[in-house]
């Protein structure tokens, strides 16, 4: 019986590690790879010969395909259609979303998450580079950026182990022969993801908290409710949480952080991150020598959009680019970058992700934001969510004026002092035309990075 794995959203840096992950696996006639919108991760599956697919209807969900599909696509006619066929009486349906499948996989390893508002993703990456060095039964791995340490991909795959690890998923995809002395033995690391607590969903060994703060806002009603998700995760490990701030949770191990330098990265905040992948190892693995561990860590490199070097423009201003969505994680990198270049002068280029996020968080984002010289606001990237309904949702807010998103974000700017852009050109003449004594950053948790590249 012939069928496909439909990866719906596959642009998404989790959908995109997966699609890596199958191809590696040799299901590369199966898998089709599907998403709204070109961006560097589509780009790269592209490269790797995978079957990429752009714009909604340009491919058909069949009765027997396996459809795995990203949060943010639940209502696209693709997963639609494979949840009206699961329906069907006496037909096997697999449909997964991102994080049941993530359910899938963590059953068959040792699984450890990294999690928290901040920081998880570079902890994650520290974690697998760390770790692929002291622990030999490191399969596979993770992270929401590219990483250079792991040839640029999102991923790691021990290659050493792809015809065990293709039995766990041709078991997970056709309930077929399974060899069973592989279960639990080897470990998974993945970056957790909070969001409607899908987190709650894995079969979790480790755990490792960064930090926690009030996220996901459209989901989460209050900081409460967001710790209280956390909370009840910790309380399903099988083994141990870590955590590197002290939170009202009578079982978590929190340790201390001490700064650290590393050869290729910069900023206080990474402090945390070394600190949670150390403990990790030696809780993993107390057998390992503590001076060639830290010598591992120092060497870890960058990842995409975290606080990442892009290039210097003609006249030698440095252009970084960052995730940024969060307005800690604004004041963080300011930070970073003002201890690191003190007689600079800093410009932030910074595009909004979720209208809800940024009204609930307005006054935060403007003192993060006004450490700056110069700021520019640039169009929302939306995600989740219908722009003019929520917009309609904080009227209550007493935005003056705000009929649309275009008026809402011309306001926003300017009660801050700063200037609202729309035009893409516009974003790059301030990019090419910054001094030798600026450093321009582009916080982006949405498509702007992918279009001034």
């Amino acid at each position: 019986m012939n069928w496909n794995i439909v990866l719906v959203w596959a642009g998404g840096t989790g959908m995109s590690a997966v699609a890596g992950i199958l191809f590696d696996l040799w299901y590369t006639r199966e898998l089709i790879c599907l998403d709204n919108n070109q961006s560097e991760l589509t780009d790269k599956l592209q490269n790797k010969w995978i079957k990429v697919l752009i714009w909604q209807n340009k491919y058909k969900v069949w009765l027997f395909d396996h459809v795995i599909y990203s949060e943010a696509c639940a209502n696209s006619p693709e997963v639609q259609t494979a949840k009206n066929y699961e329906r069907t009486p006496k037909q096997m349906r697999f449909i997964w979303n991102y994080f049941q499948f993530l359910w899938e996989i963590s059953k068959y390893f040792t699984t450890i998450w990294i999690a928290g508002t901040n920081g998880k993703s570079s902890t994650t990456a520290m974690l697998i580079h760390t770790a692929k060095h002291h622990l030999p039964d490191l399969w596979l791995g993770i992270v929401g950026a590219l990483v250079p340490d792991l040839d640029w991909n999102n991923y790691l795959l021990n290659q050493n182990k792809k015809q065990e690890l293709k039995n766990i998923f041709d078991y997970i995809f056709t309930w077929k022969w399974l060899d069973y002395t592989l279960i639990k033995k080897n470990y998974f690391i993945i970056e957790s993801c909070e969001y409607k607590r899908h987190f709650l969903l894995l079969d979790t060994d480790f755990w490792a908290i960064t930090n926690i703060e009030l996220d996901h806002t459209d989901y989460y009603r209050d900081l409460q409710d967001y710790t209280d998700a956390f909370r009840e995760r910790t309380s399903k490990i099988k083994h141990t949480t870590i955590s590197t701030e002290k939170l009202d949770i009578s079982w978590i191990k929190q340790i201390s952080t001490t700064h650290f330098d590393f050869k290729k990265i910069f900023g206080q905040h990474n402090d945390k991150n070394w600190s949670l992948v150390f403990e990790i190892i030696k809780t993993l693995n107390p057998n390992t020598d503590s001076e060639k561990l830290k010598e591992t860590i120092q060497n870890f490199g960058w990842l995409w959009r975290r606080l990442e070097f892009l290039r210097e423009n003609k006249n030698w201003a440095m252009i970084f680019s960052d995730y940024g969505h969060m307005a800690s994680s604004i004041t963080l990198c300011h930070q970073a970058l003002k201890q690191y270049f003190p007689d600079k002068k800093f410009i932030a280029i910074f595009q909004p992700h979720q209208i809800n996020r940024i009204l609930r968080e307005r006054n935060k984002f403007s003192e993060s934001l006004k450490k700056f010289d110069n700021i520019y606001i640039y169009n929302i990237y939306a995600a989740r969510e219908n722009l003019d309904e929520q917009l309609a949702n904080f009227q209550h807010l007493n935005i003056q004026n705000a009929n649309t998103v275009t008026e809402l974000w011309n306001i926003f700017a300017k009660n801050c002092g700063w200037k609202y852009l729309t035009d893409i050109d516009d974003v790059k003449n301030i990019i090419n035309n910054a001094q030798n004594n600026e450093i321009v950053t582009i916080f982006s948790a949405g498509d702007l990075d992918y279009l001034i590249r």
